[in-house]
């Protein structure tokens, strides 16, 4: 706390709201608190400040202090984090399983973003095989003209009534990402999006636009205190698992304890809190605006993992894994597939060569992190079910010409034709998907595969994501959940 002491000695008398009229001061403490929240409490923090320079709430806010969580510590000023206990918003996570109603699925289009073809293919593929009645709404970003993505999804759907598009600005093209369903004590629908959603270009870009969402979705939308993405958040009903790097996130951004950022989560999400990876292990960077290095397998825990509720003749919870060895397995034959695009500008010999010893080499990599996801779902009850993967160092990867990525945990599990089911996205690649299909019969669930071709599945890993990142959950009231399930029932 030397710095602060410093700039309070520059300053002289002036304290309180006089004191943060010296740009000099402001640009100077807006600096100091930043680095500070990184490596202590935000209580230590915000009484170093009030101690030095009699600074309130609103003094404090202006610096960028999240007050709102510093409340939650009734003795702040004197340095105490006694007292502490979050408040929650009433909400309860909406559960996601394979033995469940989808409801709704909700995308995102943005023109700007260069992935509407993503968006548009997903369109026409995706009601095609899912339950008749689940609907999906498209969120259209209000800065383009809407029209011409309406007339080409018309051309690809025909006049299907379950697909409805609406004006709503938002922050990401993954629809997953920013906004989770929850509903209240009396079963209406909400959406809760986060403190501010971290995107490649920007730490705190706004997640939603509340107002036209609540006015165009009929739901209420809640914001967390907690920087989050929806690909680290996965609830099936029986338990809640979050990815490490969340609570390291939120730790280094808001000068929290990990167990507060746990209690915080479990009181907004209304569910118990597993972590999956290390969050000790994990820091978030300011600089490079990404959470480095990291305490988990993948960035989003849902590219490793999928819960699918309780399954199988005694209803034992059931997840999804993915294992590098089952892909290392199949890597005579996945190699030899027309369907894997080798490096061009190498002999084919020494391009089969090269892309197989980077498989093994990602794969000595994750497997430990792996391997704890594994001990922490069975430790919580669930039989865990691995699927086969062969994935890269992506960021460092100079072979890829095309997607060498292959995985099959982010999928979207629910009800089909009244059967547990995963829909997932096929990589055109025969041992893989055959094997990854005998997997999820394995676990009890029907494999519906979305897509005829690898399109799609190619296009959302070269964005780094698959069909559970772009497919948003939508609330839906528990009445009309009865009711979908009477009319099934007649």
């Amino acid at each position: 706390m030397q710095e602060v002491r410093a700039l309070r000695s520059e300053l002289g008398s002036p304290s309180g709201a006089r004191a943060l009229r010296h740009a000099g001061a402001v640009a100077g403490l807006l600096g100091w608190t930043r680095r500070a929240l990184g490596g202590a409490h935000l209580v230590r923090v915000a009484s170093a400040l009030h101690r030095e320079f009699k600074l309130g709430l609103e003094d404090l806010r202006a610096l960028r202090l999240p007050v709102d969580l510093l409340e939650e510590f009734p003795g702040w000023q004197a340095g105490s984090r006694a007292g502490f206990s979050p408040r929650g918003f009433g909400l309860m996570l909406a559960p996601e399983g394979a033995g469940r109603p989808i409801g709704t699925v909700r995308l995102q289009v943005s023109p700007l973003s260069g992935g509407t073809p993503i968006i548009l293919t997903l369109l026409r593929d995706l009601p095609r095989r899912l339950d008749p009645d689940v609907r999906t709404v498209v969120l259209v970003d209000p800065e383009v003209d809407p029209g011409p993505v309406r007339r080409l999804a018309r051309g690809a759907l025909g006049r299907d009534g379950h697909v409805r598009f609406v004006t709503v600005d938002f922050g990401s093209l993954f629809a997953r990402d920013n906004a989770l369903a929850a509903r209240d004590g009396r079963g209406r629908p909400a959406l809760l999006v986060p403190r501010a959603l971290r995107t490649e270009w920007d730490s705190a870009a706004e997640p939603l636009d509340a107002r036209g969402a609540e006015r165009a979705l009929g739901v209420r939308v809640v914001r967390s205190r907690l920087y989050w993405h929806g690909g680290n958040i996965l609830y099936d009903g029986e338990r809640c698992v979050i990815g490490a790097d969340t609570i390291a996130e939120n730790v280094t951004r808001l000068g929290l304890a990990p167990r507060e950022v746990r209690a915080i989560l479990a009181a907004e999400l209304g569910a118990e809190i597993a972590v999956l990876g290390d969050p000790a292990g994990a820091r978030f960077d300011h600089a490079r605006n990404c959470v480095l290095p990291s305490g988990q397998a993948s960035y989003h825990i849902d590219l490793d993992v999928a819960l699918l509720g309780p399954l199988g003749p005694e209803g034992r919870p059931t997840a999804l894994l993915a294992d590098p060895d089952l892909g290392l397995e199949l890597l005579p034959e996945v190699m030899h597939d027309p369907g894997l695009v080798l490096p061009h500008f190498l002999p084919d010999s020494q391009g089969r060569a090269a892309v197989a010893a980077e498989y093994r080499a990602a794969a000595r990599d994750r497997r430990p992190t792996l391997w704890t996801y594994r001990k922490t779902l069975e430790g919580l009850g669930y039989r865990v079910v691995g699927t086969p993967e062969l994935r890269t160092h992506w960021k460092e990867n100079l072979l890829a010409c095309a997607n060498l990525d292959f995985t099959y945990c982010n999928v979207l599990p629910g009800l089909n034709r009244g059967r547990p089911a995963v829909h997932y996205l096929p990589w055109g690649i025969r041992a893989l998907d055959e094997t990854a299909e005998k997997c999820f019969r394995q676990a009890d669930v029907e494999p519906i595969p979305v897509s005829s071709t690898p399109y799609l599945a190619n296009a959302m890993m070269g964005r780094f994501a698959g069909l559970r990142c772009f497919c948003g959950a939508m609330p839906v009231p528990q009445q009309a959940v009865r009711g979908r399930q009477a009319a099934r029932r007649q």
